[in-house]
């Protein structure tokens, strides 16, 4: 399927209740809302543009996800969950994390097409210093979970981390969480890092964790990323991403909500110590003040390892110093939060891979091991400094699709970005190894209740885009040139 539903509604704003305020044919449930819930309607509108059980639309046993989710299977559905507090203070938190009202609808329609006989796991790995427990009590998430539980259906909510941390005055003290579950995946030739000089490969960084961890990982032909054992578990995933600027990739939606599949993010490449000269990413120009930057930022990295946190307190004020200093040069571009970043999406690029063709136990197989439907909210979406400090922007918008590389260009044209200029697209593209997740020449087709955006492709689209602002690092690079 290439095509690309598109919902749009005037209405920016979630539910206070999760049920549907109408009682649909196919609903499960007895228990109704009183107040208006149009994002559970824009959902079950979204189905019915993509023609989904078509024949029984409109009876009680319309199965919309039904030639997705078999009776029986293991069924993860995957938010993004990133983070339980905007950076940005007046930002919020509606155009940060996927909304539970969102998953709330595709839990009851998962829960339609598993006729009594499945599991259902609600999960995702959050940043390192996201409080799990504040994020699923402010959003709701514990509420919905346990409406499900009252209903005697098996939904578990988890947190997929091992490392978690607490952030005191800019010092990130860590704590590893008993109980996680993963398997290391090993993409060894097909990893878009083989190739790498050693060099090279000990430079690349994901900031805020140990450097010397994440080169060993990826040196070679050990080319490995610690996955959750949820995601391998999965006969099939409910992606569900928040998609919104972001300071690294550009744009984050489908493909780079599975960054959230991983248990240490230390097996994560997100960019290369050094300037473009120097065969790194990090920044575009070299520059001594920005090399011992780096220089430090690894430093203090280690030292929050070690638990010397009054030396790496006072590594970061120097840090700090350092980048006030520089801002009044031209080199504004740091850890690898500009458009030259050609690192996360080799990243995102292996991460997708690993979620279609790894089996339970982690080994790469030659054919898919899991089907995939994909459902984006863009009620409240977010511009400007994501994924962690972005400002809301009214869109009321859902979208869904099955293929993620068709689905995040269409919805990356749609925030008035050029694809051709997102390396993610590009890397996914060029990649002609064993493991390839998406069909080769398939152009999107979107259908949608808005006569902007119904019927049209790539270049069409564009012209009713919603210029998004990029992130600082983007702007003036990204967006599509009429």
């Amino acid at each position: 399927m290439n095509k690309i539903a598109i919902y749009k509604t005037n209405q920016y704003s979630y539910p206070i209740d999760f049920r549907p305020s109408e009682s649909f044919p196919e609903y499960p449930f007895d228990v109704l809302s009183s107040h208006d819930n149009s994002v559970y309607n824009s959902v079950r509108e979204c189905f019915r543009l993509l023609g989904l059980d078509n024949e029984h639309y409109g009876t009680q046993e319309w199965n919309p996800l039904g030639e997705y989710v078999h009776p029986g299977d293991n069924v993860l559905i995957k938010p993004n969950l990133v983070m339980d507090v905007n950076f940005n203070r007046e930002g919020g938190t509606d155009c940060l994390y996927t909304n539970p009202s969102v998953v709330a609808a595709m839990v009851d329609y998962v829960i339609i097409a598993l006729k009594g006989h499945g599991k259902i796991v609600v999960g995702d790995a959050p940043m390192q210093e996201c409080s799990f427990t504040n994020l699923i009590k402010s959003s709701r998430y514990d509420e919905l979970i346990d409406f499900y539980k009252s209903k005697g259906y098996d939904v578990e909510l988890v947190d997929f981390r091992e490392l978690t941390s607490v952030v005191t005055h800019g010092v990130y003290k860590s704590t590893i969480k008993d109980g996680a579950k993963g398997r290391v995946v090993n993409l060894g030739t097909e990893s878009e890092f083989y190739g790498f000089e050693e060099a090279q490969a000990k430079k690349v960084r994901i900031t805020n964790y140990d450097p010397r961890i994440l080169p060993s990982h990826h040196h070679g032909e050990t080319q490995e990323y610690y996955i959750s054992q949820y995601v391998l578990d999965a006969d099939v995933i409910i992606n569900m991403p928040k998609p919104k600027t972001h300071r690294k990739a550009g744009m984050t939606g489908a493909l780079k909500n599975f960054v959230g599949a991983n248990v240490r993010k230390e097996f994560l490449p997100h960019h290369t110590q050094g300037s473009v000269a120097e065969g790194g990413d990090e920044y575009l120009k070299k520059n001594n003040f920005r090399a011992l930057q780096s220089r430090l930022l690894d430093t203090r990295n280690i030292q929050r390892a070690e638990k010397k946190y009054k030396r790496a307190r006072l590594t970061q004020y120097v840090i700090r110093l350092i980048g006030v200093m520089l801002k009044v040069t031209d080199n504004k571009y740091a850890e690898g939060s500009w458009y030259g970043n050609h690192t996360i999406s080799r990243t995102i690029c292996d991460l997708n891979k690993i979620v279609f063709f790894a089996d339970k136990n982690g080994v790469m197989k030659s054919e898919k091991q899991r089907r995939m439907f994909i459902v984006g909210d863009m009620i409240i979406s977010g511009e400007k400094e994501g994924p962690v400090n972005p400002t809301p922007k009214d869109v009321g918008i859902i979208a869904m699709g099955e293929d993620p590389l068709l689905f995040d260009k269409i919805i990356a044209t749609l925030m008035g970005f050029d694809i051709k200029r997102i390396p993610t697209f590009e890397t996914i593209c060029n990649y002609k190894g064993r493991y390839k997740y998406h069909k080769s020449g398939l152009e999107a087709m979107v259908i949608s209740n808005n006569k902007y955006f119904d019927g049209m492709n790539i270049d069409l689209l564009y012209k009713n885009s919603l210029k998004y602002e990029p992130t600082s690092g983007w702007k003036g690079h990204i967006e599509k040139k009429s």
